[in-house]
């Protein structure tokens, strides 16, 4: 849709180089501008309607112009370039209008980022070039809790391996970018994870499926959703009650309670890590 089509479609709406603030607007980007329509004029469907269009119409014009996008997404070519990168993927808890602006500090952050942008509302991907500087987990989970601060934004980060840009970088990615996708949704909101994270819980699905021991074991465990999340927490933490708590925003004691009711009914003790790493995998 053209901006001459809208403004015949809708005479009471304008346009400017400027994007209001007012709530009292649908506001649509559009020729590197904004085309404002009172929200009296419309219904709740074409409000949806159009945001939806042009939110995706302005994305995918921006996605473009990025290179990686273009080889990561769209079959393009490799960027060049003589140095190993890794891929950061970031899972927005829920869709902001600070978005653009938190990816943006959240670059900055880095030392040497190739290229960053979001692929859809809540996802985006970051390019990182290896240099001494490069940060790890914990330097990652201070940047997000600073950010949050700032823009009341939350996000779960799968950190990438380093790649050599090679014709199998691709590969590389596709399979990364499925685990991204699939576990990211296992971790509390500011956490960061890597591939040695999951690879226990990725690599023995399907050994663990096929045991007739292992499916006896959860059948009698009975374990229900929170406890379920008790058990991948504490593993995550390595078995430390104090840190678990906290992440799981209940008191010490209450944890230490629940784990010794656990410990009477299946005689498991989630403190043993033999113990814990046959529940964890069990709970896959």
């Amino acid at each position: 849709m053209t901006l001459n089509e809208l403004q015949q479609i809708y005479t009471t709406g304008f346009f400017q180089q400027e994007k209001t603030t007012s709530t009292e607007y649908v506001i649509l980007p559009i020729d590197h501008g904004w085309f404002h329509i009172p929200c009296e004029n419309l219904t709740k469907t074409e409000i949806k309607l159009l945001k939806t269009y042009f939110n995706q119409t302005k994305t995918n014009t921006d996605l473009i112009s990025h290179p990686w996008y273009n080889y990561l997404f769209a079959n393009g070519t490799l960027p060049h370039s003589t140095d190993s990168c890794r891929i950061i993927q970031i899972h927005l808890k829920k869709e902001s209008p600070l978005k653009d602006d938190w990816l943006t500090h959240f670059t900055n952050l880095f030392n040497q980022v190739e290229d960053a942008f979001f692929i859809n509302s809540t996802t985006a991907i970051l390019i990182e070039k290896q240099n001494s500087m490069s940060s790890n987990i914990d330097d990652i989970k201070a940047m997000l809790l600073t950010l949050e601060a700032d823009f009341m934004v939350q996000a779960t980060i799968f950190l990438g391996a380093f790649h050599e840009l090679s014709p199998r970088f691709i590969d590389f990615f596709k399979e990364e970018n499925q685990l991204g996708l699939t576990y990211a949704k296992h971790f509390h909101v500011n956490d960061v994870f890597n591939f040695q994270h999951i690879a226990l819980n990725y690599l023995t699905q399907e050994t663990i499926a096929k045991s007739s021991i292992m499916t006896d074991i959860k059948a009698n465990l009975q374990l229900d959703e929170e406890f379920i999340q008790i058990i991948h927490t504490l593993w995550e933490e390595q078995g430390n009650i104090t840190s678990t708590s906290k992440k799981l925003y209940i008191h010490r004691n209450t944890l230490q309670y629940r784990l010794d009711k656990f410990y009477e009914r299946t005689g498991l003790s989630l403190k043993n890590m033999n113990d814990l790493t046959l529940c964890y995998l069990v709970s896959l």
